[in-house]
């Protein structure tokens, strides 16, 4: 019984000493956490439209900004540009200095939910013609801003899903 009572006490510590995180960074083993599903998750058009507003136009696009609403870094792939996660059902995003872009799997309304956002937010936007951005951009629309930015939608196939992306490009900014 005293030996059986002596494991048990030792147990949890043995638990600790083998999942010992040295050399994890907090980011990567939340990464490692996180549901697959959600890297890109099915956001409602709503929560689309407000990540969109508050990371990618009204709102900075730093690293402090994301990181205070939960989101962590992927590891970075593309010099400049870096991608965002949450592990809930708010989109990812990615920013860099010309451009945020925030993205989720298609889902029913976030086609005229933006389309809304756009004219009442951009009264003096402009419908482009897509084509020329790219073969996946769906919508675009021609910002009067100084300096002068770009607003486009995307759809690109994954694995099967469809997934949907709001885009803020601004060629001269700095």
């Amino acid at each position: 019984m005293t030996r059986l009572l002596s494991l048990c006490c030792a147990a949890p510590l043995c638990l600790l000493a083998a999942c010992s995180t040295q050399g994890v960074s907090s980011d990567t083993a939340e990464l490692r956490n996180m549901w697959r599903f959600n890297l890109v998750p099915k956001s409602a058009p709503a929560v689309m439209i407000n990540a969109f507003d508050r990371f990618c136009t009204t709102g900075p696009r730093d690293d402090a900004t994301l990181r205070a609403a939960g989101y962590v870094p992927l590891p970075e792939r593309t010099p400049g540009a870096r991608a965002y996660v949450i592990d809930d059902r708010r989109p990812a995003i990615a920013v860099s200095d010309k451009m945020c872009v925030v993205q989720a799997e298609s889902r029913t309304g976030q086609t005229a939910r933006f389309q809304n956002y756009v004219t009442a937010t951009y009264p003096g936007a402009r419908a482009i013609d897509p084509a020329p951005l790219g073969k996946n951009i769906e919508q675009a629309w021609s910002l009067p801003t100084t300096p002068p930015s770009l607003i486009a939608t995307e759809r690109t196939v994954s694995l099967g899903w469809y997934r949907y992306a709001l885009i803020h490009f601004t060629p001269g900014a700095t």
